[in-house]
């Protein structure tokens, strides 16, 4: 299938994409397989940016710059998506919101573009918490129960990578303070990343309580679990930052 100059890719490397440890590559296939099975002509994966009203986009296939835009703002509080994100366990197409197709979204946002249905499928966490979703548009009119089966099993994967986007989202590590965690992860002591980065052990510190701070941790140990499960600072080499000694 292709729309709007968007190739989806054969079976066998939407299979192989599907078992890649890259997490980004894995989820792109999972993207691409739903896409095949259930005849969406468009994608959209996005997390809900903590302290904010709209949403982050993740991924976008086959939507317009402008219309993925519009789709992962804060579409929340549209009285045409009341009923989407009223209950966070069900898909919910077109059909099931009957004035939806002739809103501001469906008429002057989704049909324009050629889609006459579509689902949205909310992401939340164990306690009810909306941390993302995904929706889709085709342009035929049927979406069906096998596909909405199908959807439903890609759930708990896209609600894992959002939180997981979410939490790297609300840490906004400086660039020093990646730094620092890089080095934790690597079991440096606070002593010998004062020796690497030649800041002097005070400022160590200080950058240390700030990362556990941010990550919502108790110890270095636990950071470098966390930053391992976000994929954030990998250890590094050694710097190669000139020889002088912070105060």
């Amino acid at each position: 299938m292709t729309r709007a100059g968007i190739d989806t890719p054969d079976f066998t490397s939407i299979a192989t994409a599907m078992v890649s440890p890259d997490t980004e590559v894995r989820i792109r296939g999972a993207i691409d397989f739903l896409r095949v099975e259930t005849g969406c002509d468009s994608f959209l994966l996005a997390y809900k940016a903590p302290q904010s009203t709209g949403f982050s986009l993740v991924k976008s296939i086959g939507y317009s710059d402008a219309v993925a835009s519009y789709l992962s703002s804060d579409i929340q509080s549209l009285p045409e998506f009341q009923k989407q994100f009223s209950d966070h366990n069900r898909i919910t197409d077109w059909v099931d919101v009957p004035e939806f197709p002739d809103s501001y979204s469906g008429a002057q946002v989704l049909r324009p573009e050629g889609f006459t249905n579509g689902f949205l499928m909310v992401l939340h966490d164990g306690a009810g918490e909306v941390v993302g979703m995904c929706q889709a548009n085709m342009e035929r009119p049927e979406f069906s129960a096998r596909s909405r089966c199908m959807i439903e099993t890609a759930r708990p994967l896209f609600t894992k990578y959002v939180t997981r986007q979410r939490a790297r989202a609300r840490a906004r590590l400086t660039p020093r303070e990646q730094e620092i965690l890089a080095l934790l992860r690597g079991g440096l002591s606070n002593a010998e990343i004062s020796d690497r980065l030649f800041l002097s052990p005070r400022t160590v510190s200080t950058h240390v309580e700030r990362v556990l701070r941010k990550l919502g941790v108790a110890n270095r140990v636990a950071a470098a679990v966390h930053a391992t499960e976000l994929g954030l600072a990998a250890p590094n080499a050694p710097s190669s930052r000139c020889p002088h000694r912070a105060p």
